[in-house]
């Protein structure tokens, strides 16, 4: 496993605890940085009890969240995706096996989701976590992004620790693990706020003749079943 070179002082960082290493040093991180320009939309896939533009005070366990700063502060987040494959992919069908008969979804579990389009008013900044920007961290795409949820208290780290690195940083972007034509995005909350964002197109239920029509064409292509 990748680390920091011995000198100098220890990471502020938990060590290894499976195949995702722990982050460095803060002084040594150099993130590769991509800007998301102002006005480029992208989709949710969220809980319609939440408005569009509202982030996740620290719900539920992903990747990259819950976060919490170098302080101990939570920092709420947003997870988006520049495609409606992409958002599906990273929620709806996020934990369906690739193969066997478990290869579907009830109809039941779409009915408090939804999907939302929302565009920054501002160029957003970004930590650019495929093609050469993992490398660049001593990191390979099965280390940080196609590793297991067993992994995510590891993975968060690396949020943290480029959340705490860059204080310009409003967010990471990477390719979807589940769909590899799609990028994946999370905001930091404490960075990026309510009010830099626009609503380009409210929230249109997962149940609903149209945005059933995105789950069953998604799901065609992906050759998973919807159990009625």
């Amino acid at each position: 496993m990748r680390r920091p070179p011995s000198a100098g002082p220890k990471s502020l960082f938990s060590e290894d605890t499976g195949s995702c290493p722990a982050p460095g040093e803060l002084g040594v991180l150099d993130p590769l940085i991509e800007t998301w320009r102002r006005g480029r939309s992208f989709v949710r896939c969220h809980d319609l009890r939440f408005a569009p533009r509202t982030f996740n005070p620290g719900f539920g366990l992903g990747r990259f969240h819950p976060l919490r700063d170098l302080a101990g502060h939570p920092v709420p987040t947003m997870y988006a995706a520049d495609q409606v494959e992409g958002a599906l992919s990273e929620t709806v069908f996020h934990d369906i096996p690739v193969r066997g008969p478990l290869k579907s979804i009830p109809l039941w579990r779409l009915a408090p989701l939804g999907l939302s389009s929302l565009s920054p008013l501002r160029a957003l900044t970004l930590a650019q976590l495929y093609g050469l920007g993992l490398p660049r961290l001593g990191l390979t795409r099965e280390e940080l992004i196609a590793s297991p949820a067993e992994e995510y208290p590891q993975t968060v780290l690396w949020a943290r620790a480029l959340h705490a690195r860059r204080p310009d940083l409003d967010g990471l972007i990477w390719v979807s693990r589940q769909n590899d034509a799609c990028c994946c995005l999370v905001l930091f909350g404490d960075r990026v706020g309510e009010k830099d964002l626009r609503t380009v197109r409210r929230p249109i239920s997962l149940t609903s003749e149209k945005g059933l029509a995105y789950v069953r064409e998604a799901a065609r292509a992906a050759g998973i079943s919807i159990i009625d």
